[in-house]
């Protein structure tokens, strides 16, 4: 990447971003890639709603979300389509449909042994917001942002960029199983119709509880692949 297409690009996420915060439209429990936010806020979020969720005596569990090549899997219709939505329009949605679409990308495999290189053919890039971009994380989290709407009556989102915790609570382990089955479903649906996909070897549930003896849940993923 060239020094004026950073400068450009730089340019325009401070305008972007200058909207977004204007207008308050980036979600208060989005903790990743947002000035004056850690990894150590989003855990502090989570540590506070669980104890306050014990401390009413009530029974919790999170399901820890992790996906498959998120960054790379955003769909660029659908993310210029919420670029809309969310009041980035004219000039600016074009500067940004032009810097996401048109891209190439082409494998450099050296080996250091023969000393030679291999190279793939020139494709072009369908889907994905630019890894070590200014603009990729912010584009991604404004993909994103949505999300919590989808399970704010069953669960406590947080997230953190692509990683995604829910936190649920109920008064008793028949309704927290049945919430956890339900957001879950809702979850997997939505990431399905944003082109986003559960890694279901890496995704987990843990239960939280004050008591000596409660009856486990269990989250079956295999009804919901």
């Amino acid at each position: 990447m060239t020094s004026l297409s950073k400068v450009l690009e730089k340019a325009l996420y401070f305008r972007v971003n200058e909207h977004l915060n204007t207008n308050n439209l980036l979600v208060g429990n989005q903790f990743g890639f947002r000035k004056g936010t850690a990894t150590e806020d989003a855990i502090l979020k989570l540590m506070n709603d669980i104890l306050k969720a014990l401390n009413n005596k009530t029974l919790a569990g999170s399901i820890f979300c992790d996906l498959e090549k998120a960054f790379d899997s955003v769909n660029h219709d659908v993310l210029l389509s919420k670029l809309s939505y969310y009041g980035i329009s004219s000039m600016a949605k074009s500067l940004l449909k032009f810097y996401l679409q048109n891209r190439h990308q082409s494998v450099l495999i050296t080996n250091s042994i023969f000393n030679s290189n291999t190279v793939s053919k020139w494709t072009k890039i369908k889907c994905g917001v630019p890894q070590g971009s200014i603009l990729g994380p912010l584009l991604f989290i404004l993909y994103i942002k949505n999300l919590p709407k989808a399970v704010k009556h069953k669960a406590l989102p947080i997230l953190f960029a692509d990683d995604i915790t829910n936190l649920i609570t109920s008064s008793n382990s028949n309704q927290l199983q049945s919430d956890l089955n339900i957001v879950f479903a809702q979850l997997n649906k939505w990431f399905k119709s944003n082109s986003l996909f559960f890694n279901f070897d890496k995704t987990h549930f843990i239960q939280f509880n004050n008591a000596s003896k409660c009856t486990p849940v269990r989250l079956d993923m295999k009804m919901n692949k």
